[in-house]
Protein backbone atom coordinates (compact mmCIF):
# COMPACT_ATOMS: atom_id res chain seq x y z
CA UNK A 1 0.00 0.00 0.00
CA UNK A 2 2.58 2.35 0.62
CA UNK A 3 4.98 2.09 -2.39
CA UNK A 4 2.02 1.95 -4.38
CA UNK A 5 0.78 4.97 -3.16
CA UNK A 6 4.52 6.53 -3.49
CA UNK A 7 4.65 5.31 -7.18
CA UNK A 8 1.24 6.79 -7.79
CA UNK A 9 2.54 10.52 -6.43
CA UNK A 10 6.20 10.06 -8.24
CA UNK A 11 3.98 9.42 -11.66
CA UNK A 12 1.74 12.10 -11.10
CA UNK A 13 4.35 14.63 -10.30
CA UNK A 14 6.82 13.00 -13.02
CA UNK A 15 3.42 12.88 -15.80
CA UNK A 16 3.21 17.43 -14.50
CA UNK A 17 6.64 18.00 -15.06
CA UNK A 18 7.25 15.91 -18.79
CA UNK A 19 3.72 17.63 -19.69
CA UNK A 20 4.81 20.92 -18.49
CA UNK A 21 8.65 20.99 -19.95
CA UNK A 22 6.94 19.86 -23.54
CA UNK A 23 4.60 22.63 -23.20
CA UNK A 24 7.45 24.97 -22.61
CA UNK A 25 9.48 23.65 -25.32
CA UNK A 26 6.77 24.12 -27.83
CA UNK A 27 5.85 27.48 -26.59
CA UNK A 28 10.02 28.40 -26.87
CA UNK A 29 9.91 27.17 -30.49
CA UNK A 30 6.93 28.95 -31.87
CA UNK A 31 8.22 32.27 -30.28
CA UNK A 32 11.28 31.64 -32.27
CA UNK A 33 10.29 30.71 -34.96
CA UNK A 34 7.27 33.55 -34.78
CA UNK A 35 10.28 36.19 -34.31
CA UNK A 36 12.21 34.96 -36.64
CA UNK A 37 9.90 35.59 -39.19
CA UNK A 38 8.62 38.55 -37.95
CA UNK A 39 11.98 39.88 -38.93
CA UNK A 40 12.40 38.34 -42.10
CA UNK A 41 9.53 40.15 -42.86
CA UNK A 42 10.48 43.49 -41.88
CA UNK A 43 14.05 42.52 -44.12
CA UNK A 44 12.01 42.00 -46.47
CA UNK A 45 9.61 44.66 -46.41
CA UNK A 46 13.05 47.06 -46.99
CA UNK A 47 14.65 45.25 -49.50
CA UNK A 48 11.04 45.41 -51.49
CA UNK A 49 10.84 49.26 -51.01
CA UNK A 50 14.65 49.71 -52.01
CA UNK A 51 13.83 47.31 -55.07
CA UNK A 52 10.46 49.12 -56.29
CA UNK A 53 12.49 52.44 -56.43
CA UNK A 54 14.74 50.80 -59.05
CA UNK A 55 12.52 48.82 -60.94
CA UNK A 56 12.01 50.66 -64.57
CA UNK A 57 8.83 49.32 -65.76
CA UNK A 58 8.84 50.77 -69.14
CA UNK A 59 11.69 48.03 -70.17
CA UNK A 60 9.76 45.29 -69.32
CA UNK A 61 12.14 42.91 -71.85
CA UNK A 62 14.77 43.21 -69.10
CA UNK A 63 12.88 43.07 -66.19
CA UNK A 64 13.60 39.37 -66.17
CA UNK A 65 17.31 39.90 -66.13
CA UNK A 66 16.78 42.66 -63.17
CA UNK A 67 15.12 40.31 -61.23
CA UNK A 68 17.91 37.56 -61.36
CA UNK A 69 20.63 40.46 -60.26
CA UNK A 70 18.58 41.45 -57.17
CA UNK A 71 18.16 37.71 -56.50
CA UNK A 72 21.88 37.43 -56.69
CA UNK A 73 21.89 40.56 -54.25
CA UNK A 74 19.50 39.49 -51.93
CA UNK A 75 18.97 35.98 -51.94
CA UNK A 76 15.58 35.78 -52.51
CA UNK A 77 12.99 35.38 -55.11
CA UNK A 78 12.30 38.67 -56.67
CA UNK A 79 8.81 38.32 -58.97
CA UNK A 80 7.55 42.54 -60.76
CA UNK A 81 3.57 41.71 -61.08
CA UNK A 82 1.60 44.22 -63.13
CA UNK A 83 -1.88 45.71 -61.43
CA UNK A 84 -3.41 42.91 -63.46
CA UNK A 85 -1.40 40.23 -62.21
CA UNK A 86 0.51 39.13 -65.14
CA UNK A 87 4.19 38.18 -64.34
CA UNK A 88 6.21 40.48 -65.75
CA UNK A 89 9.30 39.88 -64.34
CA UNK A 90 11.05 36.88 -61.93
CA UNK A 91 14.20 35.88 -61.05
CA UNK A 92 13.88 31.59 -61.36
CA UNK A 93 11.40 31.49 -64.08
CA UNK A 94 10.56 33.09 -67.40
CA UNK A 95 7.78 35.21 -66.79
CA UNK A 96 5.78 34.62 -70.15
CA UNK A 97 4.97 30.92 -68.67
CA UNK A 98 3.91 31.67 -65.25
CA UNK A 99 0.02 32.60 -64.47
CA UNK A 100 -1.68 35.28 -63.47
CA UNK A 101 -1.20 36.29 -59.61
CA UNK A 102 -4.17 38.66 -58.89
CA UNK A 103 -5.14 36.62 -56.72
CA UNK A 104 -2.60 35.61 -54.52
CA UNK A 105 -2.80 36.50 -50.75
CA UNK A 106 0.02 38.78 -50.76
CA UNK A 107 -0.99 40.56 -53.90
CA UNK A 108 -4.41 41.55 -52.36
CA UNK A 109 -3.04 43.07 -49.09
CA UNK A 110 -0.47 45.07 -51.29
CA UNK A 111 -3.31 46.69 -53.13
CA UNK A 112 -5.21 47.50 -50.44
CA UNK A 113 -2.66 48.46 -47.50
CA UNK A 114 0.48 49.01 -49.88
CA UNK A 115 2.41 46.02 -48.23
CA UNK A 116 1.18 42.46 -47.83
CA UNK A 117 2.45 39.19 -46.41
CA UNK A 118 1.61 35.13 -47.33
CA UNK A 119 3.10 32.45 -45.73
CA UNK A 120 2.65 28.93 -47.84
CA UNK A 121 3.56 25.78 -49.69
CA UNK A 122 4.74 26.66 -52.88
CA UNK A 123 4.19 24.76 -55.64
CA UNK A 124 6.73 25.31 -58.04
CA UNK A 125 10.10 25.16 -55.46
CA UNK A 126 7.96 22.35 -53.26
CA UNK A 127 9.33 24.34 -50.48
CA UNK A 128 7.51 27.05 -47.69
CA UNK A 129 8.03 29.99 -48.74
CA UNK A 130 7.20 33.82 -46.79
CA UNK A 131 6.15 35.97 -49.74
CA UNK A 132 6.35 40.04 -49.39
CA UNK A 133 4.82 42.28 -51.90
CA UNK A 134 5.18 45.93 -52.45
CA UNK A 135 2.96 48.26 -54.34
CA UNK A 136 4.76 50.21 -56.55
CA UNK A 137 3.27 53.83 -57.56
CA UNK A 138 4.36 56.16 -59.94
CA UNK A 139 2.25 59.60 -60.42
CA UNK A 140 0.32 58.75 -57.57
CA UNK A 141 -1.22 55.24 -59.47
CA UNK A 142 -0.55 51.67 -59.30
CA UNK A 143 1.93 50.69 -61.62
CA UNK A 144 2.70 47.23 -60.73
CA UNK A 145 3.85 45.03 -57.72
CA UNK A 146 6.92 43.88 -56.26
CA UNK A 147 7.20 40.46 -54.85
CA UNK A 148 9.98 38.42 -52.58
CA UNK A 149 9.90 35.25 -51.62
CA UNK A 150 12.38 33.81 -49.17
CA UNK A 151 12.87 29.90 -48.55
CA UNK A 152 11.81 28.76 -44.97
CA UNK A 153 13.74 25.53 -45.21
CA UNK A 154 16.51 27.58 -43.37
CA UNK A 155 14.25 28.68 -40.56
CA UNK A 156 12.96 25.17 -40.11
CA UNK A 157 16.46 23.95 -39.56
CA UNK A 158 17.61 26.50 -37.16
CA UNK A 159 13.98 25.60 -35.61
CA UNK A 160 14.62 22.08 -35.37
CA UNK A 161 18.24 22.42 -34.10
CA UNK A 162 16.71 24.79 -31.40
CA UNK A 163 14.75 22.07 -30.65
CA UNK A 164 17.40 18.97 -30.22
CA UNK A 165 18.73 21.97 -27.85
CA UNK A 166 15.62 22.11 -25.82
CA UNK A 167 14.44 18.14 -25.89
CA UNK A 168 18.32 17.25 -24.95
CA UNK A 169 17.96 20.05 -21.70
CA UNK A 170 14.46 18.40 -21.20
CA UNK A 171 16.17 14.99 -21.18
CA UNK A 172 18.61 15.86 -18.85
CA UNK A 173 16.26 17.91 -16.39
CA UNK A 174 13.76 15.01 -16.57
CA UNK A 175 16.68 12.38 -15.57
CA UNK A 176 17.90 14.92 -13.21
CA UNK A 177 14.43 15.65 -11.71
CA UNK A 178 13.32 12.25 -11.68
CA UNK A 179 16.50 11.00 -9.79
CA UNK A 180 16.17 13.87 -7.42
CA UNK A 181 12.28 13.31 -6.77
CA UNK A 182 13.06 9.70 -6.37
CA UNK A 183 15.43 10.34 -3.88
CA UNK A 184 13.21 12.48 -2.22
CA UNK A 185 10.15 9.92 -2.69
CA UNK A 186 12.05 7.17 -1.11
CA UNK A 187 13.31 9.23 1.86
CA UNK A 188 9.56 10.46 2.56
CA UNK A 189 8.48 7.28 2.25
CA UNK A 190 11.17 5.91 4.78
CA UNK A 191 9.89 8.51 7.09
CA UNK A 192 6.33 8.18 6.73
CA UNK A 193 7.02 3.88 6.67
CA UNK A 194 8.30 4.94 10.16
CA UNK A 195 5.87 7.12 11.29
CA UNK A 196 2.95 4.23 10.32
CA UNK A 197 5.09 1.68 11.99
CA UNK A 198 4.92 3.42 15.18
CA UNK A 199 1.33 4.54 14.81
CA UNK A 200 0.85 0.34 14.32
CA UNK A 201 2.97 -0.03 17.57
CA UNK A 202 0.84 2.77 19.93
CA UNK A 203 -2.60 0.59 18.58
CA UNK A 204 -1.00 -2.29 19.89
CA UNK A 205 -0.91 -0.85 22.91
CA UNK A 206 2.96 -0.59 22.66
CA UNK A 207 2.98 3.24 23.93
CA UNK A 208 6.66 2.98 25.97
CA UNK A 209 7.97 2.42 22.00
CA UNK A 210 9.88 6.10 20.74
CA UNK A 211 10.28 7.28 17.78
CA UNK A 212 13.58 9.04 16.50
CA UNK A 213 13.88 11.00 13.54
CA UNK A 214 17.30 12.87 12.96
CA UNK A 215 17.61 15.36 10.65
CA UNK A 216 13.81 14.68 9.01
CA UNK A 217 12.84 18.19 8.94
CA UNK A 218 9.14 18.41 9.70
CA UNK A 219 9.36 14.95 10.33
CA UNK A 220 11.51 15.37 13.17
CA UNK A 221 8.73 17.31 14.79
CA UNK A 222 6.28 15.22 14.12
CA UNK A 223 8.13 12.32 15.43
CA UNK A 224 8.58 14.35 19.12
CA UNK A 225 4.81 15.10 18.84
CA UNK A 226 3.75 11.98 18.25
CA UNK A 227 6.48 10.78 21.25
CA UNK A 228 4.96 13.50 23.66
CA UNK A 229 1.17 11.94 22.34
CA UNK A 230 2.33 8.41 23.52
CA UNK A 231 3.18 9.70 26.87
CA UNK A 232 0.09 11.06 27.11
CA UNK A 233 -1.97 8.54 25.86
CA UNK A 234 -0.29 5.80 28.22
CA UNK A 235 -0.88 8.13 31.21
CA UNK A 236 -4.46 8.41 30.22
CA UNK A 237 -5.17 4.93 28.82
CA UNK A 238 -3.38 3.51 32.27
CA UNK A 239 -5.87 5.67 34.20
CA UNK A 240 -9.10 4.28 32.32
CA UNK A 241 -7.91 1.38 33.41
CA UNK A 242 -7.56 1.86 36.47
CA UNK A 243 -10.80 3.19 36.82
CA UNK A 244 -12.04 0.69 34.37
CA UNK A 245 -11.30 -2.10 36.62
CA UNK A 246 -12.12 -0.45 39.73
CA UNK A 247 -16.05 -0.06 38.68
CA UNK A 248 -15.29 -3.68 36.97
CA UNK A 249 -14.25 -4.93 40.33
CA UNK A 250 -16.95 -2.84 42.28
CA UNK A 251 -19.53 -3.81 40.04
CA UNK A 252 -18.50 -7.36 40.61
CA UNK A 253 -18.75 -7.18 44.01
CA UNK A 254 -22.26 -5.87 43.96
CA UNK A 255 -24.44 -8.60 46.18
CA UNK A 256 -27.27 -8.10 44.39
CA UNK A 257 -27.65 -8.50 40.64
CA UNK A 258 -27.19 -5.64 38.16
CA UNK A 259 -28.75 -4.90 34.27
CA UNK A 260 -27.21 -2.08 32.13
CA UNK A 261 -30.34 -1.69 29.48
CA UNK A 262 -29.93 0.60 26.59
CA UNK A 263 -33.09 2.63 24.73
CA UNK A 264 -33.50 -0.57 22.19
CA UNK A 265 -34.35 -2.58 25.25
CA UNK A 266 -30.53 -4.49 25.00
CA UNK A 267 -28.50 -5.44 27.84
CA UNK A 268 -25.10 -4.35 27.69
CA UNK A 269 -23.71 -4.82 30.79
CA UNK A 270 -24.10 -7.53 33.86
CA UNK A 271 -22.57 -8.51 36.74
CA UNK A 272 -22.07 -11.76 38.43
CA UNK A 273 -24.84 -12.13 40.33
CA UNK A 274 -27.11 -11.29 37.45
CA UNK A 275 -25.33 -14.11 35.35
CA UNK A 276 -26.04 -16.34 38.44
CA UNK A 277 -29.56 -14.92 38.97
CA UNK A 278 -30.88 -15.59 35.24
CA UNK A 279 -29.54 -19.27 35.29
CA UNK A 280 -25.33 -18.41 34.29
CA UNK A 281 -26.51 -17.34 30.92
CA UNK A 282 -24.64 -15.24 28.36
CA UNK A 283 -26.61 -12.11 28.81
CA UNK A 284 -25.03 -9.13 26.74
CA UNK A 285 -26.52 -8.00 23.48
CA UNK A 286 -29.93 -10.09 24.37
CA UNK A 287 -33.62 -8.20 24.92
CA UNK A 288 -34.39 -7.84 28.81
CA UNK A 289 -37.93 -8.91 27.78
CA UNK A 290 -35.97 -12.72 27.11
CA UNK A 291 -34.20 -12.53 30.37
CA UNK A 292 -36.60 -10.93 32.98
CA UNK A 293 -39.95 -12.37 32.15
CA UNK A 294 -42.18 -10.25 34.09
CA UNK A 295 -44.48 -7.63 32.89
CA UNK A 296 -44.90 -5.71 35.46
CA UNK A 297 -40.75 -5.15 35.17
CA UNK A 298 -41.73 -4.19 31.49
CA UNK A 299 -44.06 -1.56 33.47
CA UNK A 300 -41.54 -0.43 34.96
CA UNK A 301 -38.99 0.34 32.52
CA UNK A 302 -41.76 2.28 30.19
CA UNK A 303 -42.56 4.21 33.23
CA UNK A 304 -39.04 5.17 33.82
CA UNK A 305 -39.02 5.78 30.41
CA UNK A 306 -41.63 7.90 30.08
CA UNK A 307 -40.98 10.33 33.44
CA UNK A 308 -37.48 9.66 33.81
CA UNK A 309 -37.75 9.18 37.17
CA UNK A 310 -36.27 6.05 39.11
CA UNK A 311 -39.23 3.60 40.65
CA UNK A 312 -39.43 0.03 41.81
CA UNK A 313 -41.69 -2.68 41.91
CA UNK A 314 -41.85 -6.35 43.59
CA UNK A 315 -41.84 -9.49 41.12
CA UNK A 316 -41.76 -13.27 41.18
CA UNK A 317 -39.51 -14.76 38.89
CA UNK A 318 -40.15 -18.52 38.28
CA UNK A 319 -37.29 -19.49 35.95
CA UNK A 320 -34.46 -20.85 36.19
CA UNK A 321 -36.15 -21.23 40.06
CA UNK A 322 -38.67 -19.35 42.34
CA UNK A 323 -37.27 -16.11 43.42
CA UNK A 324 -38.92 -12.98 44.85
CA UNK A 325 -36.65 -9.54 43.79
CA UNK A 326 -37.47 -6.05 44.97
CA UNK A 327 -36.35 -4.32 41.41
CA UNK A 328 -35.45 -0.91 41.30
CA UNK A 329 -34.61 0.62 37.86
CA UNK A 330 -33.09 4.36 37.09
CA UNK A 331 -32.85 6.62 34.41
CA UNK A 332 -29.37 6.95 32.49
CA UNK A 333 -27.67 9.61 30.52
CA UNK A 334 -24.92 10.31 29.19
CA UNK A 335 -25.54 13.98 28.04
CA UNK A 336 -27.57 16.24 29.86
CA UNK A 337 -31.43 15.74 28.42
CA UNK A 338 -30.65 12.70 27.09
CA UNK A 339 -32.09 9.01 28.18
CA UNK A 340 -29.31 6.60 27.09
CA UNK A 341 -30.67 3.82 29.06
CA UNK A 342 -31.31 2.02 32.31
CA UNK A 343 -29.68 0.82 35.55
CA UNK A 344 -31.78 -2.14 36.47
CA UNK A 345 -30.69 -3.49 40.23
CA UNK A 346 -32.50 -6.89 41.88
CA UNK A 347 -32.28 -7.61 45.33
CA UNK A 348 -33.21 -10.96 46.15
CA UNK A 349 -36.21 -11.11 48.91
CA UNK A 350 -36.58 -14.98 48.34
CA UNK A 351 -34.80 -15.97 51.96
CA UNK A 352 -36.81 -13.05 53.03
CA UNK A 353 -39.85 -14.28 51.96
CA UNK A 354 -39.08 -17.55 53.53
CA UNK A 355 -38.20 -16.40 56.71
CA UNK A 356 -41.54 -14.24 57.16
CA UNK A 357 -42.99 -17.54 55.59
CA UNK A 358 -41.24 -19.69 58.40
CA UNK A 359 -41.92 -17.02 61.03
CA UNK A 360 -45.72 -16.92 60.42
CA UNK A 361 -45.74 -21.01 59.93
CA UNK A 362 -43.91 -21.07 63.25
CA UNK A 363 -46.50 -18.77 65.38
CA UNK A 364 -49.63 -20.61 63.45
CA UNK A 365 -47.65 -23.80 64.13
CA UNK A 366 -46.93 -23.44 67.62
CA UNK A 367 -50.40 -21.92 68.28
CA UNK A 368 -52.01 -25.25 66.42
CA UNK A 369 -49.81 -28.02 68.44
CA UNK A 370 -50.49 -25.76 71.97
CA UNK A 371 -54.32 -25.47 71.57
CA UNK A 372 -55.04 -28.90 70.86
CA UNK A 373 -53.25 -30.38 74.15
CA UNK A 374 -54.67 -27.02 76.28
CA UNK A 375 -58.22 -27.15 74.96
CA UNK A 376 -58.25 -31.09 75.62
CA UNK A 377 -56.78 -30.39 78.94
CA UNK A 378 -59.09 -27.54 80.07
CA UNK A 379 -62.32 -29.22 78.32
CA UNK A 380 -61.58 -32.43 80.92
CA UNK A 381 -60.95 -30.42 83.73
CA UNK A 382 -63.82 -28.54 83.14
CA UNK A 383 -66.24 -31.82 82.85
CA UNK A 384 -64.46 -33.15 86.07
CA UNK A 385 -65.16 -30.03 87.88
CA UNK A 386 -68.86 -29.83 86.86
CA UNK A 387 -69.42 -33.36 88.68
CA UNK A 388 -67.86 -35.97 86.72
CA UNK A 389 -65.70 -36.56 89.83
CA UNK A 390 -68.13 -38.54 91.56
CA UNK A 391 -68.13 -41.09 88.17
CA UNK A 392 -65.12 -43.10 88.82
CA UNK A 393 -65.00 -44.59 85.91
CA UNK A 394 -65.01 -41.72 83.55
CA UNK A 395 -63.00 -39.80 86.13
CA UNK A 396 -60.19 -41.88 85.68
CA UNK A 397 -60.40 -41.82 82.03
CA UNK A 398 -60.62 -38.19 81.64
CA UNK A 399 -57.60 -37.92 83.92
CA UNK A 400 -55.65 -40.28 81.91
CA UNK A 401 -56.42 -38.16 78.99
CA UNK A 402 -54.91 -35.27 81.14
CA UNK A 403 -52.43 -36.95 82.18
CA UNK A 404 -51.48 -37.83 78.16
CA UNK A 405 -51.80 -34.29 76.89
CA UNK A 406 -49.84 -33.11 79.72
CA UNK A 407 -47.11 -35.35 78.08
CA UNK A 408 -47.35 -34.36 74.56
CA UNK A 409 -47.71 -30.49 75.42
CA UNK A 410 -44.24 -31.48 77.73
CA UNK A 411 -42.56 -32.74 74.38
CA UNK A 412 -43.28 -29.90 72.96
CA UNK A 413 -41.78 -27.48 75.37
CA UNK A 414 -39.04 -29.24 75.55
CA UNK A 415 -38.94 -29.51 72.03
CA UNK A 416 -38.86 -25.69 71.49
CA UNK A 417 -36.78 -25.31 74.26
CA UNK A 418 -34.00 -27.90 72.61
CA UNK A 419 -34.28 -25.75 69.37
CA UNK A 420 -33.78 -22.51 71.37
CA UNK A 421 -31.23 -23.83 73.49
CA UNK A 422 -29.31 -24.82 70.11
CA UNK A 423 -30.13 -21.92 68.33
CA UNK A 424 -28.61 -19.52 71.06
CA UNK A 425 -25.64 -21.85 71.97
CA UNK A 426 -26.26 -22.48 75.20
CA UNK A 427 -25.99 -26.70 74.39
CA UNK A 428 -21.88 -26.75 73.87
CA UNK A 429 -21.03 -29.49 71.47
CA UNK A 430 -18.38 -31.30 73.62
CA UNK A 431 -16.35 -33.83 71.41
CA UNK A 432 -15.18 -37.14 72.10
CA UNK A 433 -13.80 -39.81 69.82
CA UNK A 434 -16.26 -42.56 69.56
CA UNK A 435 -17.00 -45.78 68.46
CA UNK A 436 -20.07 -45.62 66.00
CA UNK A 437 -21.42 -49.40 65.67
CA UNK A 438 -21.53 -49.42 70.18
CA UNK A 439 -23.73 -45.72 69.65
CA UNK A 440 -25.83 -47.38 66.62
CA UNK A 441 -26.18 -50.68 68.57
CA UNK A 442 -27.03 -49.06 72.08
CA UNK A 443 -29.96 -47.00 70.30
CA UNK A 444 -31.33 -49.36 68.12
CA UNK A 445 -31.60 -51.47 71.47
CA UNK A 446 -34.07 -48.61 72.82
CA UNK A 447 -36.42 -49.46 70.39
CA UNK A 448 -36.90 -53.58 70.16
CA UNK A 449 -40.25 -53.41 71.85
CA UNK A 450 -41.44 -50.91 69.34
CA UNK A 451 -40.01 -53.22 66.10
CA UNK A 452 -41.62 -56.58 67.92
CA UNK A 453 -44.95 -54.81 68.12
CA UNK A 454 -44.86 -53.47 64.36
CA UNK A 455 -43.35 -56.95 63.42
CA UNK A 456 -40.07 -55.46 61.37
CA UNK A 457 -36.37 -55.98 61.38
CA UNK A 458 -34.06 -53.69 63.07
CA UNK A 459 -30.50 -53.89 61.76
CA UNK A 460 -26.70 -52.78 62.27
CA UNK A 461 -24.69 -53.04 58.98
CA UNK A 462 -21.33 -51.61 60.50
CA UNK A 463 -19.28 -54.48 60.41
CA UNK A 464 -15.89 -53.04 61.19
CA UNK A 465 -15.52 -51.75 64.96
CA UNK A 466 -13.09 -49.71 64.90
CA UNK A 467 -14.98 -47.35 62.85
CA UNK A 468 -14.90 -43.91 65.12
CA UNK A 469 -16.26 -40.90 65.31
CA UNK A 470 -15.48 -37.21 66.86
CA UNK A 471 -18.81 -36.15 68.04
CA UNK A 472 -20.80 -34.83 71.30
CA UNK A 473 -21.88 -38.64 72.70
CA UNK A 474 -25.36 -37.64 74.46
CA UNK A 475 -26.19 -34.88 70.90
CA UNK A 476 -25.41 -37.76 68.72
CA UNK A 477 -27.11 -40.44 70.60
CA UNK A 478 -30.59 -37.44 70.48
CA UNK A 479 -29.64 -37.67 66.71
CA UNK A 480 -30.03 -41.49 66.35
CA UNK A 481 -32.59 -41.63 68.48
CA UNK A 482 -34.76 -39.27 66.50
CA UNK A 483 -33.88 -40.32 63.09
CA UNK A 484 -35.05 -43.86 65.06
CA UNK A 485 -38.18 -43.13 66.25
CA UNK A 486 -39.32 -41.14 62.61
CA UNK A 487 -38.22 -44.14 60.82
CA UNK A 488 -40.24 -46.62 63.20
CA UNK A 489 -43.46 -43.93 62.72
CA UNK A 490 -43.68 -44.62 59.39
CA UNK A 491 -43.03 -47.69 58.34
CA UNK A 492 -45.14 -50.92 58.50
CA UNK A 493 -43.22 -53.36 57.62
CA UNK A 494 -39.62 -54.39 56.08
CA UNK A 495 -36.00 -53.06 57.78
CA UNK A 496 -35.24 -50.24 59.73
CA UNK A 497 -31.17 -50.28 58.81
CA UNK A 498 -28.60 -48.34 60.33
CA UNK A 499 -24.85 -47.79 59.09
CA UNK A 500 -22.00 -46.35 57.58
CA UNK A 501 -20.70 -45.82 54.03
CA UNK A 502 -18.87 -43.24 51.91
CA UNK A 503 -19.05 -41.42 48.85
CA UNK A 504 -15.21 -40.44 47.54
CA UNK A 505 -13.31 -39.16 50.74
CA UNK A 506 -16.80 -38.23 52.33
CA UNK A 507 -17.78 -40.67 54.89
CA UNK A 508 -21.60 -40.48 56.88
CA UNK A 509 -23.55 -42.87 58.92
CA UNK A 510 -27.31 -43.11 58.09
CA UNK A 511 -30.49 -44.36 59.35
CA UNK A 512 -32.59 -46.30 56.22
CA UNK A 513 -36.71 -47.34 56.36
CA UNK A 514 -38.48 -49.28 53.78
CA UNK A 515 -41.71 -46.82 54.85
CA UNK A 516 -43.96 -45.01 52.82
CA UNK A 517 -41.47 -42.60 51.37
CA UNK A 518 -41.39 -38.45 51.26
CA UNK A 519 -42.45 -37.19 47.70
CA UNK A 520 -39.67 -35.16 46.13
CA UNK A 521 -41.14 -31.65 46.14
CA UNK A 522 -41.07 -32.14 50.18
CA UNK A 523 -37.79 -33.13 50.43
CA UNK A 524 -35.95 -29.85 50.80
CA UNK A 525 -38.45 -28.74 53.63
CA UNK A 526 -37.58 -31.55 55.69
CA UNK A 527 -35.96 -30.40 58.99
CA UNK A 528 -38.68 -27.54 58.75
CA UNK A 529 -40.02 -26.37 62.57
CA UNK A 530 -43.81 -28.12 62.43
CA UNK A 531 -43.19 -29.72 59.08
CA UNK A 532 -44.77 -32.76 58.63
CA UNK A 533 -45.94 -34.73 54.98
CA UNK A 534 -48.81 -36.21 56.52
CA UNK A 535 -49.92 -34.11 59.63
CA UNK A 536 -52.62 -36.23 60.84
CA UNK A 537 -50.98 -39.41 61.25
CA UNK A 538 -48.24 -37.53 62.21
CA UNK A 539 -50.33 -36.49 65.31
CA UNK A 540 -52.13 -39.77 65.89
CA UNK A 541 -48.41 -41.15 66.34
CA UNK A 542 -47.81 -38.60 68.83
CA UNK A 543 -44.88 -36.46 66.72
CA UNK A 544 -44.75 -32.73 67.16
CA UNK A 545 -42.85 -31.72 64.30
CA UNK A 546 -39.58 -31.05 65.65
CA UNK A 547 -37.97 -34.21 65.68
CA UNK A 548 -36.00 -33.81 62.19
CA UNK A 549 -35.43 -30.10 63.10
CA UNK A 550 -33.62 -30.65 66.08
CA UNK A 551 -31.50 -33.50 64.60
CA UNK A 552 -31.07 -30.54 61.66
CA UNK A 553 -29.94 -27.93 64.08
CA UNK A 554 -27.62 -30.60 66.15
CA UNK A 555 -25.76 -31.50 62.34
CA UNK A 556 -25.09 -27.58 61.79
CA UNK A 557 -23.83 -27.45 65.66
CA UNK A 558 -21.26 -30.79 64.47
CA UNK A 559 -20.23 -28.40 61.55
CA UNK A 560 -21.48 -31.63 59.64
CA UNK A 561 -24.17 -31.77 56.73
CA UNK A 562 -27.34 -33.92 56.49
CA UNK A 563 -29.00 -35.41 53.17
CA UNK A 564 -32.81 -36.78 53.36
CA UNK A 565 -32.74 -39.09 49.96
CA UNK A 566 -36.46 -40.62 49.52
CA UNK A 567 -38.86 -42.18 47.01
CA UNK A 568 -42.74 -42.83 47.39
CA UNK A 569 -44.28 -46.26 48.89
CA UNK A 570 -39.68 -47.23 48.66
CA UNK A 571 -38.79 -45.55 52.05
CA UNK A 572 -36.30 -43.03 52.60
CA UNK A 573 -32.25 -42.66 53.82
CA UNK A 574 -31.25 -40.22 55.91
CA UNK A 575 -27.37 -39.24 55.36
CA UNK A 576 -25.04 -37.68 58.34
CA UNK A 577 -21.75 -36.36 56.54
CA UNK A 578 -19.46 -36.14 59.21
CA UNK A 579 -15.98 -36.30 56.81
Amino acid sequence: MKKHFFRRTFAIYFLVLLVSIIFIERYATNIVRTTYINELKESLTVQAILIADNIPLQQKDELDNLCRRFHQMTGARVSVISPEGTVIGDSHIESPVIGNHADKPEIKQAAIDGTGYSLRFSNTSRLDLLYTARKIERDGKLSAFIRLALPLEDINKSINALRIKINLAVILLLLMSGALLTWQTDRIRIYVSKVSDYAGALSHGLFRKRLYLKGAGEFSELAESLNEMAGELESTIKERNEKTNRLSVVLKSIPDALLLINTSNIIELSNNAARELFGNIHLEGQSYIEIVKSPDFASLINTVKQDRMPGSVDIVLNFPKEHYLSVRVSPLSYQVGELSGFIAIFHDTTQIKKLEKMRKDFVANVSHELKTPVTSIKGFAETLLDGALADKEHAEQFLRTISSQSDRLNRLVEDLLTLSRIEMGVIKINKKTLKLKDLIDRALKTFVVQADKKNFHLRNSIINENITINADPDRLEQILLNLLDNAIKFTESGVIEAGADHEGEHKYFYIKDTGSGIPEEYLSRVGERFFRVDPSRSRELGGTGLGLAIVKHIVLAHQWQMKVESKVGRGTIVKIFYL
